[in-house]
């Protein structure tokens, strides 16, 4: 199956786990450019966390972040419903001889046997790439804030949907042009992932009476300018990161991000 035959399946499970067999998510944050991304949100992380806490890392891909966070917290445990992406999760928990993770091929769907205010920090980093049902958004944010700590965070991460189409362009002058594009209503299709403006995420956070924190673009400009960054020095590499985290939370700029991460509380 290729990405036209994945663009044609309506369910979200299903459309989910046939593009992670050909979509490779840990290849996508090796780079400089994509290292920006988990650095940005590895350092809002652990503002959070201590030896002792618990994490909940829903739609956790190949563990680029629960394996991290298991080194240095109490317990984590991992959700991830595509086949492909879990299997590495699961190898690399093993591989790792890592006694404290624990992970199950689900979904954010699937979250109903977990305790009440178990967790210290919940993490949704895949469910609103992936979710195209406002019955099943509103579902998952029910459910994080449910086994969240009442003084712990949940963290949602966003594709933003007004930068994309300035991301694509840059690989297809005529994106405009493309089916993935609805021009007279200015909205991207949402396939294979789902897109959001930054007001849209915004009122969806506040209309589950979450309250955000901090707001952050946390790839910045990195894929936009991803051929630039990799081909830095190191000296230049680290005075990006440096400039990156001090910028990547103020307002002016969060609209150039492709990702939006949001820290919120209950």
């Amino acid at each position: 199956m290729d990405i036209k035959d994945v663009l044609q399946i309506n369910d979200d499970l299903k459309r989910n786990e046939e593009l992670y067999n050909i979509f490779d998510e840990e290849k996508r944050l090796l780079s400089k450019a994509g290292q920006v991304e988990k650095i940005t949100t590895l350092r809002e992380i652990s503002k959070l966390i201590n030896k002792d806490s618990k994490i909940l890392d829903i739609g956790a891909g190949t563990g680029v972040y629960s394996i991290p966070l298991a080194e240095e917290v109490c317990e984590v445990v991992a959700f991830e419903p595509a086949s492909n992406n879990y299997k590495q999760l699961f190898a690399k928990a093993k591989d790792k001889n890592l006694k404290n993770i624990i992970v199950e091929n689900k979904s954010s769907l699937e979250m109903d046997d977990l305790d009440n205010k178990y967790f210290d920090v919940v993490l949704l980093f895949g469910p609103m790439y992936h979710l195209s049902n406002e019955k099943d958004r509103i579902e998952t944010l029910m459910q994080a804030k449910r086994v969240v700590k009442d003084d712990g965070y949940i963290l949602v991460s966003y594709i933003n949907h007004d930068m994309v189409p300035m991301t694509e362009t840059k690989f297809d002058s005529n994106f405009f042009e493309s089916p993935l594009y609805v021009s007279d209503k200015q909205r991207l299709i949402n396939k294979p992932f789902i897109f959001f403006t930054l007001n849209e995420c915004i009122k969806m956070l506040e209309k589950e009476n979450l309250s955000i924190i901090r707001k952050i673009g946390s790839s910045g400009f990195s894929e936009i300018l991803g051929k630039r960054i990799d081909e830095m020095s190191e000296v230049s590499y680290q005075r990006y990161l440096d400039w990156h985290l001090n910028h990547c939370d103020k307002e002016e700029l969060l609209g150039a991000s492709n990702h939006y991460l949001f820290v919120c509380s209950k």
